[in-house]
């Protein structure tokens, strides 16, 4: 009897290790999309989602808590919806139309997962008629599947991490993690140099983690339960690891090394790694920092490396994450759109994945209105198909063009070319999207080929953008939000400076947190951009400002549009007009940011023409770290604009609670915030000008001056033709007289 217990009792130890070794992760389906709803149309329609699984995780079960509501005309006995996983289904469902809205809880079996993306599909066949013919997209076929209320709930355990230098830089710091990730800083900030070799690992580290959201934190010895990273000299180094007992010999160079996260008693935390970067010189932990930020594939094999010297090759100004060089001929598989098959009356993409060309623009293109894109597209469509069958060409979300599909025996076509206003770009992200509309004359009950209209464009289609000068209007907070220009006007960060006046745990992993948003933004680590304690008086490049709204010095905040402590005047929207310019009333006033506040503000350099001064700060430490928080949140980035962005830290505490951030039993409730943005203090413009005049520059940086000088032609030219016709006229009465007198 007593053995039997002991074995219970040893049973339950080990479910209760393994209880604790356990993670739970529960999400809205939206976490995983930009979409709050999937509306599933037509006859036989579907819709897909892309669920990431890290090759760090060891999946024990899966869980999707489906709602989703049926249209009422629907006919629920030949109505059904299919869930699939990867191609394999998961289940059927019924479309039941006497209960709308509907809840299922499916188990998705892990063995049908692998590690990387999963698609999670759903189809349906939709009816609303048993005897005679529907209409193929009738209004009263839908399904709208509630992604904000249908969750994913994935239970799991983390792997060992393989003392590998190559393969665990891959798994540690893997995209495919969710919801977001964190890593420690372990270094000496005590000095510029230390911080600026920390914000190059922290920029390496964000760049791999793709656009996942990554938080910084630093501390001057090993954090337990997360990712450590070590960095600083060997003397530095070396006192950090002997606490734990561990040995390091002084390096000869570089060293950059991988071990298991060591304990306070003496154990180590194989589930978390220590990645270790030194070196015997300030130079040598520089190379090895910047080794460390590009290792990009599964290399070395072993647990440690010396690194001796770094070289990057050369790179251009306004290049970037996918962005397009101009004058250049671009194939379509290049831009990420191999040859793609749109198939059946519904269109769905059967091959290729993807139906649109996504890529960037740099954002101080000043993209002339005169000029255009080029297509040339190279396409096939079937026969049969009735001459109302299209093919749409849309730039960023508008219509610009419609090829007629009209030859009843199919085409091939090569070489189609299309020329596309450049005002329909921008700068920053712009889509090119195909959209496909076939029809034939057969009627659905008749027996024929659903499946045989198709339309598919080739991958050796391509695209070429005309050259465009580097010239653009200041201030604009939303270009630093969008790919965080100025400072990536060089991919690097050459010519930036991050200046800590206050160098604090705070302003510190603020600055971490902006450094990797930036690179991840421009994709490219920041191995140009410095660190500075000290005011850099006239520095003649770009600057960041990070600190305390006490800590920041006079010298800078007298230039800013909104003086965050002391007197200053104070600026309030009134009204916005039709030229899109936004009155302001200005008070003059003695007040503060008070607490749950934050302020991100950019204004030209009072030192050198053209340049541009960003400043992040709050009244708090605590505060500080929310905005470099709250500057990471989707939400924020896309409400950032003007000179001017205010970000209210606390919304939760007023009720201002969405859905999609709602608490789950296992995800803490999320912070919220608001930004308020305004554009308020003086323009400015920057950029290197390339072929616009000197005319051209002045007129885009002083629009008004130019239409008063437009005006002042027009009246000109009125008055000279005023002049010239009564001048016309008193020669007419002159001849007139003359003949009289005669």
């Amino acid at each position: 009897m007593h053995s039997v217990l002991k074995i219970f009792a040893l049973l339950a130890l080990l479910l209760l290790q393994k209880t604790a070794d356990a993670e739970i992760i529960k999400l809205p389906l939206q976490k995983f999309t930009a979409m709050s709803s999937m509306d599933i149309r037509c006859i036989n329609g579907s819709k897909e989602l892309s669920i990431p699984i890290p090759e760090r995780w060891k999946l024990h079960k899966l869980t999707l808590d489906l709602r989703y509501t049926v249209s009422n005309n629907m006919l629920s006995d030949v109505s059904q919806m299919v869930v699939k996983v990867n191609g394999s289904l998961v289940t059927q469902l019924k479309l039941d139309h006497q209960g709308p809205e509907v809840g299922s809880l499916i188990e998705i079996p892990v063995s049908l997962l692998k590690t990387g993306y999963n698609t999670l599909s759903f189809q349906v066949a939709q009816h609303y008629l048993k005897d005679g013919c529907e209409q193929v997209c009738s209004p009263d076929l839908w399904t709208n599947v509630s992604l904000t209320h249908s969750t994913l709930q994935l239970d799991y355990e983390l792997k060992p991490i393989p003392l590998k230098l190559g393969q665990a830089a891959g798994l540690i710091f893997d995209p495919r993690q969710f919801p977001s990730a964190s890593v420690n800083l372990v270094a000496d900030t005590s000095t510029p140099d230390g911080v600026t070799t920390a914000g190059i690992a922290a920029s390496g580290i964000a760049r791999r983690f793709d656009y996942r959201k990554v938080s910084f934190t630093h501390s001057p010895d090993i954090k337990p339960g997360v990712d450590n990273i070590l960095i600083g000299k060997a003397s530095f180094v070396g006192d950090v690891l002997l606490k734990y007992g561990i040995l390091q010999d002084a390096p000869k160079g570089g060293l950059i090394r991988i071990l298991y996260l060591p304990k306070s008693d003496g154990g180590n935390d194989g589930l978390h790694a220590l990645i270790v970067i030194t070196g015997d010189q300030p130079a040598a932990v520089k190379i090895a920092s910047e080794t460390f930020a590009n290792m990009s594939m599964p290399y070395p094999g072993t647990d440690q490396m010396h690194a001796y010297a770094f070289s990057m090759p050369d790179i251009s100004m306004g290049s970037g994450r996918d962005e397009l060089v101009p004058d250049k001929i671009y194939p379509f598989k290049t831009l990420g759109m191999n040859t793609t098959t749109f198939q059946g009356l519904s269109a769905n993409v059967v091959t290729g994945g993807a139906s649109q060309l996504s890529f960037r623009l740099p954002s101080d293109f000043l993209i002339k209105q005169n000029q255009s894109a080029k297509l040339v597209l190279n396409f096939s469509y079937a026969a049969g198909l009735l001459q109302e069958s299209s093919l749409s060409i849309l730039v960023n979300g508008r219509r610009v063009h419609d090829i007629h599909l009209n030859n009843a025996d199919g085409g091939f076509i090569e070489a189609y070319k299309l020329d596309i206003p450049t005002y329909l770009f921008k700068p920053g992200s712009n889509v090119i999207s195909f959209e496909p509309y076939l029809n034939t004359e057969h009627k659905l009950c008749e027996l024929y080929n659903a499946n045989a209209p198709f339309v598919s464009i080739f991958g050796n289609s391509t695209m070429y953008f005309p050259p465009m000068p580097h010239f653009v209007e200041m201030p604009k907070l939303e270009l630093f939000t969008l790919n965080g220009f100025p400072f990536s006007r060089w991919p690097d960060g050459y010519q930036t400076l991050i200046y800590l006046p206050k160098p604090d745990g705070a302003s510190i992993d603020t600055a971490l947190d902006l450094i990797g948003m930036i690179t991840q933004k421009n994709g490219f680590p920041l191995f140009g951009t410095r660190v500075v304690f000290s005011d850099p008086g006239k520095y003649d490049g770009e600057m960041l400002v990070v600190g305390e709204a006490a800590a920041l010095p006079k010298s800078i905040l007298m230039h800013a549009p909104l003086q965050p402590s002391g007197i200053g005047n104070i600026p309030y929207p009134v009204a916005r007009g039709w030229d899109s310019d936004t009155a302001v009333a200005m008070s003059k006033q003695q007040a503060g940011l008070g607490a749950d506040n934050g302020l991100l503000m950019e204004f030209e350099s009072p030192h050198v023409k053209g340049r541009s001064i960003i400043v992040a700060t709050a009244q708090t430490e605590d505060d500080l770290r929310k905005l470099g928080d709250a500057l990471l949140a989707p939400n924020v980035q896309s409400s950032v604009f003007g000179d001017v962005t205010l970000v209210r830290l606390d919304a939760r505490k007023y009720g201002a609670n969405s859905p999609d951030e709602a608490a789950t039993d296992s995800q803490p409730e999320a912070p919220k915030y608001q930004a308020t943005s305004m554009k308020v203090g003086k323009t400015y413009s920057t950029g290197n000008k390339g072929d616009i005049s000197y005319l051209d520059a002045f007129f885009y940086s002083y629009k008004y001056v130019f239409y008063v000088l437009i005006a002042l032609a027009v009246l000109l030219l009125g008055l000279i033709g005023y002049w010239l016709l009564k001048r016309y006229r008193r020669k007419r009465i002159r001849v007139a007289e003359g003949a009289k007198r005669e």
